[in-house]
């Protein structure tokens, strides 16, 4: 026995994966303790000394003969269990006979199957200090993730972790701490003795930094933990250690997909083709040329039809290969089993497909798969967005799959991924109506070909694209997902909602770390380590959109401290509740503010305190002209970070004879355009009723703002839910990085024309 041990403990520390695979094939599911051990000390973790014994109490007491107590009794076994909770650990035994003793009783006691007990674990008891955790899966977007939290037998109770993607550097390492509940108790809080924060790091680093434990054996695992680590002031020691294998090696990750050299054709076409035009102008197609007419597309437009010469107007050729001009961009909506002939047939002449048509098999490889269509965009080389897609929305190029009035004057510098065609729709109609301004929008749907990573990398490396939006339900990369999110932060925000968060990732978890590892927690574990905005909802995504369109980070100065003005009353007393339970706090006013508000002199009913409250009446005495002398009193404040401008419309409009609004929102409009670059964010909240009267101005005055470089809210909610996106990213950017130009994300672009080998 002692003998075979040594074997595997020296097949450990040459050969790990050759080892993982000779258990899998002896149909163990997991490695015992001591060979899990022996792992973590081939990649330089502290182990206690221990020794291995049968499944017999006088063994036990001889394997600790050979070394000094006090000694811990394990059960060991190579099945992944919570030896605890079945009563398979004894601590602090003070010599051998003790040990016998314990061992005697854990077989007494033992509620497991007696099967399981291979054999006892003698070790020494490690020094008293803070029980962590630190473990490890494989999730099946992203790959290896780490975790790290409060360790124990509760720690599915207390649930205080952190995730991230491996590999992970040290800042990420420190971050994941910084997430934790209980780091005060870590670092002394309440005469605690300190752990040692670096010994904590080096663990974690080991585990999951580049050439760690996750990366090298992560093919063959799902699941690890040591459980618990023991961080004393000057060290950590690993006291258990569950590793627990896949039911096979997962493939190593294969080359990554070569991109089109450019993306122009799709976002601004000179040549479009559209297939599934109906001679009764009732097809997907016809409403595609209809929106092209409506937006004034001065390009080339064929139709593709098996029998008509012409249709809504325009010529009609029977396939891809007999357009008169090269294609840039093909609408396909023909019905699902003509469309792989359709794209077979383009001959090279199509830049890309957007396929519309639904109902592809999407595991299968015969007729009517997703896999047939996409074997026959290979041999007609055309580039594929969908299947199962609405289209792409450009306003610089003039095409949309959605009904909108808006034109090339709409164009902006808002980037959009959406796997959902719906949200789409809901993203450009209710987005332009607040005020958002569209680079380009593109639905990919299954993606079987182009996909978020690939439209993402472009939306990052374009210099027009200032602030790109996300709607994922799934991402089949997604380590290159985080590659080109980390590529971006610091320079280009990234705004994602992701559907389906609250699915568990992981079924029938083994061990602490998968039990814990549900989908919301590796998405949150994404956007920290990223510093993307993770939002809830389709307005929070555009309302958060909007505020980037609008706003520059400020790097240098996170936001933090607020100021309200405006005719708030008892609104802005429940605001600042509402934005101090988001992390902010009312800011103080400098000695030189405070002075220049007590010139204005402001009325009786009016406080010139934060926040800065002011009745309807006062700001008519000044037709609202007194908004300038604020705002101007604001200026150079340097605890003042953002400035939230709230109107309630209702009640100033009844003023009828006055102008004071529009001259309210003239001055924060030239408040902003005299914006030094270090000036505190402006911010307008402008309320309305809901009757047609004051909706019609609050649309008015927002898009005057917006144009001027305002964001504005119908809320304090909304307002409050944008500001701490913005906030997030700018604290995460500028503990990451310098403000410096925009690098480009990793490329993998073609230097062919972008059509597939």
């Amino acid at each position: 026995m002692a003998s075979q041990r040594a074997r595997i403990e020296q097949s450990v520390e040459t050969d790990l994966a050759a080892l993982l695979q000779q258990q899998r094939e002896a149909g163990n599911l997991a490695l015992d303790e001591k060979a899990g051990k022996a792992a973590l000390a081939a990649f330089g973790i502290n182990v206690p000394y221990s020794a291995v014994a049968g499944a017999d109490p006088a063994a036990a007491a001889d394997a600790a003969c050979g070394f000094a107590g006090p000694y811990v009794v394990k059960v060991l076994s190579s099945r992944p269990l919570h030896k605890s909770d079945l009563g398979g650990v004894r601590l602090g035994l003070r010599d051998p006979e003790a040990v016998a003793e314990a061992a005697e009783e854990i077989l007494a006691d033992w509620t497991g199957d007696r099967s399981w007990i291979e054999g006892f674990l003698v070790e020494q008891m490690a020094s008293a200090g803070q029980e962590l955790v630190i473990g490890g899966f494989v999730d099946p977007q992203f790959g290896p993730m780490i975790m790290v939290g409060l360790g124990g037998v509760f720690v599915e109770i207390f649930a205080d972790v952190a995730f991230r993607v491996c590999p992970i550097q040290e800042p990420d390492a420190r971050e994941m701490l910084e997430e934790l509940r209980a780091l005060p108790i870590l670092r002394g809080a309440r005469g605690r003795t300190p752990i040692s924060e670096e010994a904590l790091l080096d663990v974690l680093m080991k585990v999951g930094g580049e050439g760690g434990l996750l990366m090298q054996l992560g093919n063959d695992l799902q699941e690890f933990d040591i459980n618990p680590l023991i961080v004393g002031p000057d060290s950590a020691v690993a006291v258990d250690a569950r590793l627990v294998l896949a039911s096979s090696r997962r493939p190593s990750d294969g080359p990554r997909p070569t991109l089109p050299s450019s993306f122009e054709p799709l976002f601004a076409p000179k040549t479009i083709a559209v297939a599934g035009v109906s001679s009764s102008g009732k097809g997907a197609g016809n409403r595609f040329i209809n929106n092209l007419r409506r937006l004034d597309f001065q390009g080339d437009v064929y139709v593709i039809h098996p029998s008509a010469d012409s249709v809504a107007g325009l010529p009609a050729y029977r396939s891809l290969a007999e357009t008169p001009k090269l294609v840039d961009y093909a609408y396909v909506a023909v019905p699902r089993q003509a469309a792989p002939e359709l794209l077979a047939g383009a001959q090279g002449r199509v830049a890309f497909a957007q396929v519309m048509t639904s109902g592809f098999d999407e595991h299968g490889e015969g007729p009517g798969s997703q896999a047939e269509l996409l074997q026959a965009a290979r041999r007609g080389s055309v580039r594929v967005l969908g299947p199962n897609c609405l289209g792409t929305y450009s306003p610089r190029g003039r095409i949309t799959f959605a009904e909108t009035e808006f034109g090339a004057d709409a164009a902006g510098c808002v980037g959009v991924v959406s796997q959902s065609g719906g949200f789409g729709v809901d993203l450009v109609r209710r987005g332009q109506m607040r005020g958002l301004r569209f680079r380009g929008l593109v639905t990919v749907g299954n993606s079987i070909d182009l996909g978020p990573n690939d439209l993402l990398e472009h939306f990052i490396n374009d210099k027009q694209t200032r602030v790109i939006g996300m709607y994922l339900e799934d991402i089949s990369d997604g380590r290159r997902f985080v590659e080109l999110l980390q590529a971006s932060q610091g320079r280009k925000p990234v705004v994602l909602l992701k559907g389906g968060r609250t699915e568990q990732g992981q079924q029938a978890a083994a061990s602490h770390t998968g039990s814990l590892a549900g989908n919301a927690a590796v998405w949150k574990a994404v956007a920290g380590q990223t510093g993307c905005v993770l939002v809830d909802t389709v307005e929070e995504l555009i309302e958060t959109l909007m505020l980037f369109q609008t706003l520059e980070a400020n790097l240098a100065r996170p936001t933090r401290r607020l100021v309200l003005f405006g005719n708030g009353g008892g609104a802005s007393v429940v605001a600042s509740d509402g934005f101090a339970e988001r992390g902010f706090e009312l800011a103080r006013f400098a000695d030189d503010t405070r002075k220049r508000l007590i010139a204005l002199e402001l009325p009786d009913g009016a406080s010139g305190s934060n926040p800065i409250d002011l009745p309807a009446n006062a700001f008519n005495r000044t037709d609202g002209r007194v908004a300038n002398d604020i705002l101007a009193a604001l200026k150079g404040d340097s605890g003042v970070d953002a400035i939230i401008a709230h109107f309630n419309l209702p009640v100033l409009l009844s003023y009828r004879e006055s102008d004071m609004v529009k001259n309210m929102i003239d001055a924060c409009i030239a408040h902003r355009s005299a914006n030094d670059g270090d000036q505190a964010h402006l911010i307008l909240v402008l309320r309305s009723d809901g009757s047609a009267e004051v909706d019609q101005a609050q649309r008015e005055h927002r898009h005057r703002a917006i144009a001027a470089g305002i964001p504005v809210f119908d809320d304090f909610t909304t307002a409050g839910r944008a500001l701490a996106g913005l906030a997030r990213y700018e604290d995460r950017s500028a503990r990451r990085n310098d403000p410096i130009e925009p690098e480009r994300a990793p490329s993998h672009t073609a230097s062919d024309g972008g059509k597939l080998p």
